[in-house]
């Protein structure tokens, strides 16, 4: 999770070979990978969440008691990316990874072009960026399917908007890039 730029990234991974048939929530039992999320036992929610957050708990809420998850705490992730089946290098050799591990840098490589674009532009890099985020949902592929069961339950669906388990989605760049080159 990249919790060092206040954000937090959860998993994906594409349905089919084929790019355009979407995107589902991590939650792969046949791989014993599941992508986490949810709500923090000891952070509060921050403001720029709370409209979808509180849009997920109304439209979707999840089966379970308040014994069970925190609905006033922060909500996790933020955002997405693919992290199943990813390809590295290991001593020598390629293989397949999955986790967290594997969608954060793609994320942290979206902000960092983000970045270059601005300073190309004589502007200064983005700084605090979730409420900028939250503020531009359309700038995000919306996953709708998948989810992430784990200690003992189903765990949280993947909905339409946020959700707890993709946040509010995979970064579609060329939107992002505008929108952050539209600012100040």
């Amino acid at each position: 999770m990249l919790i060092a730029l206040g954000f937090q990234v959860g998993g994906t991974f594409l349905k089919t070979p084929n790019i355009s048939d979407g995107e589902a929530a991590v939650g792969v039992p046949r791989w014993n990978y599941y992508s986490g999320g949810g709500f923090s036992n000891i952070f509060s929610a921050p403001k720029y969440q709370s409209q979808a957050v509180s849009n997920y708990l109304t439209n979707f809420p999840p089966p379970y008691g308040d014994d069970i998850y925190n609905k006033t705490g922060r909500a996790y992730p933020d955002i997405a990316a693919v992290s199943l089946n990813l390809s590295i290098v290991y001593d020598g050799r390629v293989m397949l990874q999955a986790g967290t591990s594997m969608s954060t840098p793609i994320v942290g490589s979206i902000v960092t072009l983000l970045n270059e674009a601005r300073m190309a532009r004589g502007k200064k890099p983005i700084g605090f960026l979730n409420p900028i985020l939250y503020a531009n949902p359309e700038a995000f592929n919306d996953i709708t399917e998948g989810g992430n069961p784990g200690c003992g339950t189903d765990g949280f669906a993947a909905r339409p908007g946020w959700d707890p388990v993709t946040g509010l989605g995979t970064p579609i760049y060329p939107k992002l890039e505008k929108i952050f080159l539209d600012l100040p």
